[in-house]
């Protein structure tokens, strides 16, 4: 009997030891995904194209009548997404940057037209679905079409989500007057 009141005192204390709170394989498992998803930050990575702020001016003589000045350039306040792809701990976003352009036309030296050019004017007048992600690509003096009393100027826009674009032709006299119509239509 005291032997069995010796084996009780210490079978009851390794019991409690036994008892201390360790954690198993599968918590520290657990544990540690936890940890390091807490932790864990994707990477968002950003492409732009162009990737500066990109401007092309032409100024021209056309038919010894029309002076022109023409300048497209990027807007880096907007852009439109392209292309999102996540791949690991990084996701990468495609954006194209919106285009828009000036242009000044003279004739004798007098201011005859002057307009800014960008999609948003373009798309208050067609409530297609191309309008949505279009920008302006860019616009230039159509030489062949142009003479001494009438200004050709192509205009292109285009959609970089679908690849479709519009083209159109801007003729403007020597009064200043223009006149709009759309050549090519692939959206």
């Amino acid at each position: 009997m005291k032997k069995l009141i010796l084996l009780v005192p210490c079978l009851l204390v390794l019991v409690l030891m036994s008892c201390d709170r360790r954690t198993s394989k599968k918590e520290r498992l657990e544990n540690a995904v936890s940890d390091f998803n807490k932790n864990f930050k994707i990477e968002s990575l950003k492409s732009y194209y162009p990737e500066t702020y990109t401007e092309i001016k032409t100024d021209s003589v056309i038919s010894n009548t029309f002076l022109v000045s023409i300048k497209n350039y990027t807007s880096m306040d907007s852009e439109i997404p392209v292309h999102s792809l996540s791949k690991n701990s990084t996701e990468l976003t495609k954006y194209h940057r919106v285009f828009e352009s000036d242009i000044l036309v003279a004739v004798s030296d007098k201011i005859i037209y002057e307009k800014h050019i960008s999609a948003e004017e373009f798309r208050d007048y067609s409530n297609s679905e191309f309008w949505k992600n279009a920008t302006l690509e860019h616009i230039w003096i159509d030489q062949d079409a142009s003479n001494t009393t009438t200004l050709a100027l192509g205009i292109s826009f285009v959609n970089p989500n679908n690849k479709a674009y519009k083209f159109y032709e801007m003729l403007i006299d020597k009064n200043g007057k223009e006149r709009l119509t759309l050549i090519e239509d692939h959206s």
